[in-house]
């Protein structure tokens, strides 16, 4: 019986250390980006493991039944919920026939996932009929199935459900038989490294068993694997030899420097001249990191299981908001003497260039390491990987009230002040009895390295916020799989790199393509629409949106009190400079994020401001800053080119009214390229002289009434040279 399970074939495990200390405390991490995926145990060399351990198969959550029209961003999402849907209705699903190829315009566009008993029995060889013993055959025509069917539009591709049977002519399983399937046995990454050290301790698989089952609180047979399959796992773990592996590892990063000056690579051995730590970078990561290594995301929160090391990566994010790899790392612990040559490793090959912040997991040791080796950095822990261990932490004690919990947790990560932050603490640990929990009591002794109003001050180009995380995992799935040695990791890694790049680039090209929607119609949000990147633009035109909802009262000369315009106090005072072209708001928020805050907007707009000044548009959120090559010169035209004609095929290609369309149109494009000059045209652009072309004076700060507003006169000083046009 052939089953699939919602299963990936990433090689990287997720840590599972608790940054309290306590060697019993075990962090259930709730996945923020679809990394709820585990590996099929029992396979032959197993050199890497992957995956979170799935919750215990009584806790699955009931999943609806599947309905025409339900879309999914892959093939591989609609799998996973049909997998999960019929674990809970006892039946097991494998992949059946698939339209398309990776030679047609849309790839694989059509899939049909069925019941494990569809299709008519299979043929048994001649060979085989003395030695396999009388039984049923598994598959019986069964006719349930789901067939998902890709779906473009605008660029975007979507799996949508056009067919739905859940009518089985076989009896179904019952939870038992599901639960020990193969598409559903599963040995956790906790489970791992447990059955590992009991290994260590000379416990024999019977006795593993016992142990886990005393510990885990269940009753003999309950677990999800059996002694079979922690055999298996214990034998394909013991087949790696490590120390030949790590020379394999080094031996292929000499070769490709051969091959490549520009590769880089830096090791260091132990006494015995074994392989300890080693971290490598590609030429285009370094150029990279050279535009965009102001803002660093260190991601050490996973391991290569099979060889028990801990790795990381450093990424960044370009003017896209795309990610961006610059280094990698293999360490032999997770000591602060490991992170230590980590880092130093990490300035070495990037020329010794301190990045300005740095975001890291949670951890104790590597926040020491930082400290000491990176003084001058300002360092942070990643919200998205706090966020994720809350409900480990939190989940079994609050039982029902955790959600809630939840939503109070975010509403305080999203606080302006640090009075704010630790009035609404207080209320929190007070309203849920958390005052004496070790972890709420952990993440407020380093609340100055998650929480945004302590790290406000400092440039985090926006990876702060809750929205936005950068996984090892995500970045090179596909890439990595279970059968991957150590020695080809570097190359591997190398190919994912190349790949994301490729898929950036298209990304940018497609970006560059979009229509920007002007939504206030003010001169400053024109101007910025031409300069910054799109992703750039849209958390510009967010604080410009905004800004019209803010009051602004003057207070001294330059000096500005902004406040919205429903309270009735509080706000941030803008401080603005029209001679110099400066301007500064006691909120930070261009300090944090690069783009200027609501309250600077609505001072500039005010003051006759037109034009953003050049400071205030960072060389990091410019278009100009792209790392990919400019728009001159033919080789960008043709890839640029490239890119469209092949969305043009993949949306054309859907009908026949589509290809029609596009061909007659094409055609006379073409006849009119044709007839155009050779040679390009220099274009000049008409540049102010200064951004403040005028000045209007606005209201000083007045105490608030009640009742009707009054009306304000004299508050717009018009400009001598006007009163002749009036």
């Amino acid at each position: 019986m052939t089953s699939v399970s919602s299963t990936s074939t990433s090689c990287l495990v997720r840590k599972r250390r608790c940054p309290c200390g306590d060697d019993q405390c075990y962090v259930e991490v709730e996945g923020l980006e679809d990394e709820e995926f585990v590996e099929p145990i029992g396979l032959t060399e197993p050199n890497f493991a992957l995956g979170l351990p799935k919750m215990s198969f009584s806790m699955h959550k009931v999943v609806a039944p599947p309905c025409t029209g339900q879309s999914f961003q892959s093939d591989e999402e609609a799998l996973e919920y049909y997998s999960n849907f019929a674990r809970n209705n006892g039946f097991l699903v494998r992949r059946e026939r698939s339209k398309g190829n990776p030679e047609h315009p849309m790839g694989v566009y059509k899939r049909e996932l069925v019941c494990h008993r569809a299709g008519p029995p299979l043929p048994i060889k001649s060979s085989e009929l003395k030695r396999q013993r009388k039984k049923k055959p598994s598959r019986c025509k069964c006719d349930a199935q789901m067939v998902i069917k890709k779906n473009v539009s605008g660029g975007i591709a979507r799996w949508v459900v056009v067919n739905f049977s859940n009518v089985h002519n076989h009896e179904l399983l019952d939870s038992n038989d599901v639960q020990y399937s193969p598409g559903y046995r599963y040995i956790s990454q906790v489970d791992r490294e447990r059955i590992l050290a009991l290994a260590k301790g000379g416990c024999d698989v019977t006795l593993i068993m016992r142990a886990l089952e005393m510990e885990r609180g269940v009753k003999p047979g309950q677990l999800t694997f059996t002694e079979r399959d922690l055999k298996n796992f214990l034998q394909a773990s013991m087949s790696i030899n490590p120390e030949n592996e790590g020379a394999e590892l080094l031996r292929s990063c000499k070769v490709m420097k051969e091959k490549n000056p520009d590769f880089r690579y830096e090791f260091a051995l132990d006494e015995n001249n074994k392989l300890e730590h080693i971290a490598w970078s590609y030429v285009g990561s370094i150029r990279a990191y050279k535009v965009f290594g102001d803002v660093v995301s260190f991601d050490t929160t996973y391991r290569l299981y099979a060889y028990d090391r801990p790795v990381g990566v450093w990424f960044g994010v370009d003017n896209n908001g795309h990610t961006i790899f610059f280094c990698c790392v293999v360490l032999l612990d997770e000591k602060p003497h490991s992170y230590k040559w980590a880092l130093q490793a990490f300035l070495r090959l990037m020329d010794d260039k301190f990045p300005q912040s740095i975001l890291t997991d949670f951890s104790v040791e590597l926040k020491d390491a930082l400290i000491n080796e990176l003084p001058n950095t300002k360092y942070a822990f990643s919200i998205w990987h706090v966020m994720s261990m809350l409900t480990g932490w939190f989940s079994a004690s609050l039982g029902p009230q955790f959600e809630k919990f939840k939503s109070e947790f975010y509403k305080i990560h999203d606080l302006e002040t640090e009075e704010e932050f630790e009035h609404h603490w207080e209320q929190m640990t007070i309203d849920f009895e958390l005052g004496s929990d070790r972890h709420i009591s952990l993440l407020y002794a380093h609340r100055s390295y998650w929480a945004p109003p302590y790290l406000r001050s400092w440039f985090f180009g926006g990876l702060l916020t809750t929205n936005h995380s950068i996984s090892m995992k995500s970045f090179f799935r596909g890439f990595l799989n279970s059968q991957t040695r150590l020695k080809d990791f570097v190359e591997q890694v190398g190919v994912a790199v190349d790949f994301q790049n490729q898929a950036g680039e298209e990304a940018t090209t497609q970006q560059s393509r979009e229509n920007v929607k002007i939504k206030t119609c003010l001169p400053i949000e024109e101007h910025a629409s031409t300069i910054l990147t799109y992703y750039a633009f849209e958390m510009f035109q967010k604080e410009i949106m905004l800004s019209t909802q803010y009051a602004v009262y003057e207070t001294s000369r330059e000096s500005y009190l902004v406040r919205h315009h429903l309270k009735s106090d509080g706000g941030h005072m803008v401080r603005c400079i029209p001679s110099n072209e400066e301007v500064q708001c006691t909120c930070t928020g261009f300090e944090y994020s690069g783009i200027l805050c609501r309250h600077a907007l609505r001072v500039l707009s005010l003051k006759n401001c037109f034009l953003i000044p050049e400071k205030y548009l960072l060389s990091r959120w410019r278009r100009e800053s792209s790392l990919f090559p400019k728009s001159t010169g033919h080789k960008y035209r043709s890839q640029a080119l490239r890119s469209l004609a092949s969305i043009i095929i993949q949306e054309s290609s859907v009908t026949r009214d589509r290809f029609d369309y596009v061909q007659w149109h094409l055609s006379r494009l073409l006849n009119h390229v044709r007839d155009m000059a050779n040679a390009d045209e220099a274009a000049s652009d008409f540049e102010p002289s200064s951004s403040f072309d005028a000045t209007v004076d606005v209201i000083p700060a007045r105490s608030v009434t009640r009742g009707r507003p009054r009306k304000l006169k004299g508050s717009i000083e018009v400009p001598k040279e006007l009163h002749a046009l009036l």
